[in-house]
């Protein structure tokens, strides 16, 4: 890695790397450029940006609606403005998780709104889901988590196959990957999908990381649905389904195709009830 960082801070030319996260698929520094402004560079453990590959393209036509700012990019790293701030996980966590909700409506709302913007080469949703149709279970998986990761799969297919709009997604939109600037909450780390709007905070019911009481009070689900959808403008209903089934995706993803168990089993079933209501 220390390789390819020399590499980046040449080509374009920066310094003063000081190393500020390290997210197990990449490595961000802040660094400064030639013009003594501060900026984030991301560099990615493998020769692509996976995922993440349409992301800084989607960031781009966001940024006069809150997204970061895009200043470089190659297909294993991304150069992008510093945001100052606390991430509105940070202000959760500080002991005002409703601010943090509030502030997550806001910055989705000002991605999505009118007109929609026309963007290219990003992922369908049904691209990111094709894998967990093909989820296996071990023996000694228990009977309920079973029971509910096949509903939500079931879920998830139906969800697809009943998309009646496909707008630009940021894909991963959480408390994490929002910042409150002191000019209003920013966004950044986008994945680049495309699909159903109502998709766009079914991730944010699994937030913010670290608090894992607060996501499974009922009240804190019903209240995050309500502001999302709002924010969103789209079926309250809708949105807790895709929050099911991309909770079982996660948990799809976390034990790479063979589920035997997971810490969010019991969120799982409770996003299920929260989608049955």
């Amino acid at each position: 890695m220390q390789n390819a960082l020399n590499e980046f801070l040449t080509r374009w030319e920066l310094e003063d790397a000081q190393p500020v996260a390290n997210t197990g698929h990449a490595h961000v520094w802040k660094v400064r450029t030639l013009d003594n402004t501060l900026a984030a560079l991301k560099i990615y453990r493998r020769p692509n940006r996976g995922n993440e590959t349409a992301g800084p393209h989607l960031m781009h036509l966001w940024r006069n609606r809150g997204a970061v700012h895009i200043l470089a990019e190659a297909p294993n790293a991304v150069l992008t403005e510093w945001l100052e701030g606390p991430s509105l996980g940070d202000i959760a966590r500080s002991g005002r998780p409703d601010d943090a909700i509030r502030g997550l409506a806001t910055a989705a709302d000002q991605l999505h709104q009118s007109p929609t913007i026309n963007a290219t080469g990003l992922k369908p949703l049904q691209e990111v889901f094709a894998p967990v149709f093909d989820c296996q279970f071990s023996d000694d998986c228990p009977t309920g988590l079973r029971h509910d990761m096949m509903q939500a799969i079931s879920i998830g297919r139906h969800l697809l196959d009943t998309q009646d709009t496909l707008v630009p997604l940021h894909g991963d939109l959480h408390h994490d990957n929002v910042i409150a600037t002191p000019a209003g909450p920013r966004v950044f780390d986008a994945k680049g999908y495309i699909g159903d709007p109502a998709f766009e905070l079914a991730n944010a019911l699994r937030h913010p990381k670290g608090m894992p009481e607060l996501v499974r009070r009922p009240e804190q689900i019903e209240s995050g649905l309500t502001l999302y959808a709002t924010a969103l403008r789209v079926d309250k209903k809708r949105l807790a389904k895709w929050a099911a089934a991309k909770c079982a995706l996660s948990i799809f993803w976390r034990v790479d195709g063979t589920v035997t168990n997971d810490p969010e089993e019991d969120l799982l079933n409770l996003l299920l009830q929260a989608a049955d209501q």
